[in-house]
């Protein structure tokens, strides 16, 4: 890799870790089970995160921080894999140390710090580093041109989910980062560009393992990583090597399991909420429905090319990208992973993601979908930098309003973020991360009509020019900084 790429990959990833840590998304029932783990980490040395959950005072809801738990033998766990908190651990431990000096009697505030912290240094900056990756995929491995490779990483960067979700304390963005990297390290092994393959090959099974620790679904790209290596000379060996890179996220998930759930093949899912899980037959998958595929793609309620048009490209781009033999092992992978991905997520049975914007569960194929766009741009450019610019003014506005936007708005985008834009809103989310005691009905929560301004959300421009769209100034200044420099040390 030579210099240039590589100050190419450093400034993408600190153009978009400030991004990023500009923006936070706030509180909601999915980011604040995660910090109750944290917590109960942290304070109590525990899986269990029952001294961390709120008594709500709204009938028919249990407890008014979250309703993502799971119940095993009288003691409360999140219903999700514990990977992301355990990585957000340390930085929730920092920003709350730091805040509780600066506010040392207001636990809610402290815990918020951390949670904000935590975000940035898990989510944001798994957001960067995909970035990063992604270029360095399409330089090194792909070997597009240079302005090539920068324009398609701005568009994914800037023109996808990947940017809003990346502020957000959800599992998807690491899920999709660590996937990638484990794909990325594979294909290097595979071009013959890595001196120590076997290294790599560990690393990749590493990388791979520690996205399903963060989120299951993940567990297909692992599966074809590992029949991606089994596929080329010395494949057996690399693919053992790769086996034994996923031990010791594996232990970490099982030894989970049986602490909290009496054996290390249980799951969380098992002893779930049932008020939020949705089963039928006691099934959370069914047969996937050319209904909700539709709606995953097309529909303004969670349409994937409604969001992030620039997605479209990918039909054409597999089909140029599948003519570059050299390329063709890489561009099946791709597609399975997409194509087995969605369709996985099209029998779940509650696939609109809740209080969401977008088709959330399928972030950790983002980047993998993405590839396939890649060569489209060389044959349709016009029609690819309009549907790049569209994705992302529809993404920056997602991000600068929130993606945390009630289940029963059918049309996120027509019915929130534009007419919120419009009105120079911003940072609209009010779901605190702790401390609901303003809210003795959490119906209000679902009233967007309804929702006050506060600093549960908030981008840092706020702290000159709060709930007003002037606080974006800052970071522009910011972005013309960052490129200034950029240009400076690559001329």
């Amino acid at each position: 890799m030579n210099r240039t790429v590589k100050k190419d990959a450093l400034f993408i990833c600190i153009f978009f870790f400030i991004t990023h840590a500009y923006f936070f998304q706030g509180g909601g029932w999915n980011q604040n089970c995660r910090v109750c783990l944290v917590r109960a980490m942290l304070h109590e040395r525990t899986f269990a995160i029952g001294s961390f959950l709120e008594p709500s005072a709204t009938p028919g809801i249990d407890f008014a921080n979250t309703g993502d738990w799971s119940y095993y033998k009288g003691r409360y766990y999140i219903n999700k894999s514990p990977g992301l908190s355990m990585l957000a651990l340390a930085p929730f431990a920092v920003g709350e140390y730091a805040a509780r000096h600066v506010f040392p009697s207001d636990t809610a505030r402290q815990v918020l710090a951390g949670t904000y912290v935590a975000t940035v240094f898990t989510a944001g900056i798994c957001g960067a580093l995909l970035c990063a990756a992604l270029f360095y995929m399409m330089s090194v491995l792909f070997k597009l041109p240079r302005a090539r490779a920068l324009l398609l990483t701005f568009f994914f960067g800037l023109g996808t989910l990947v940017l809003s979700y990346a502020t957000t304390l959800y599992s998807h963005v690491p899920a999709a980062f660590f996937s990638f990297l484990s794909f990325v390290l594979a294909m290097h092994i595979r071009q013959g560009g890595s001196r120590h393959r076997k290294t790599a090959a560990v690393l990749s099974g590493l990388a791979a393992s520690l996205a399903v620790l963060i989120e299951p679904s993940t567990v297909l790209m692992l599966v074809f990583v590992f029949l991606f290596l089994l596929g080329f000379g010395g494949g057996r060996t690399i693919a053992l090597l790769f086996l034994a890179g996923c031990i010791p996220c594996g232990f970490l998930q099982c030894f989970y399991n049986a602490v909290c759930f009496g054996g290390p093949f249980q799951s969380s899912y098992a002893y779930a909420n049932d008020a939020v899980m949705v089963r039928v037959d006691g099934s959370l998958f069914g047969v996937p429905r050319f209904a909700t595929m539709a709606a995953m793609l097309f529909l303004p309620y969670r349409g994937l090319f409604v969001s992030s048009p620039v997605m479209l490209m990918a039909l054409p781009g597999a089909v140029v990208l599948f003519r570059a033999k050299q390329l063709r092992p890489e561009a099946l992978l791709c597609v399975a992973v997409s194509v087995v991905f969605f369709v996985w997520m099209a029998g779940f049975r509650a696939w609109y993601g809740g209080s969401t914007i977008g088709p959330r569960y399928l972030l950790p194929a983002f980047p993998f979908f993405f590839m396939l766009a890649v060569c489209a741009l060389q044959c349709c450019p016009r029609i690819f930098a309009v549907l790049g610019a569209l994705s992302i003014l529809i993404n920056t506005g997602i991000t600068v309003i929130g993606n945390e936007i009630p289940c029963k708005v059918m049309n996120p985008l027509a019915d929130v973020i534009v007419p919120n834009i419009l009105r120079g809103a911003v940072s609209i989310n009010p779901t605190p991360v702790s401390d609901f005691s303003a809210y003795p009905s959490l119906y209000a929560l679902l009233d967007i009509d309804s929702w006050a301004l506060n600093f549960n959300s908030f981008n840092l421009g706020e702290f000159l020019f709060p709930y007003s769209l002037l606080s974006l100034v800052p970071l522009v200044v910011l972005w013309v900084v960052v490129a200034c420099i950029w240009q400076r040390c690559s001329s």
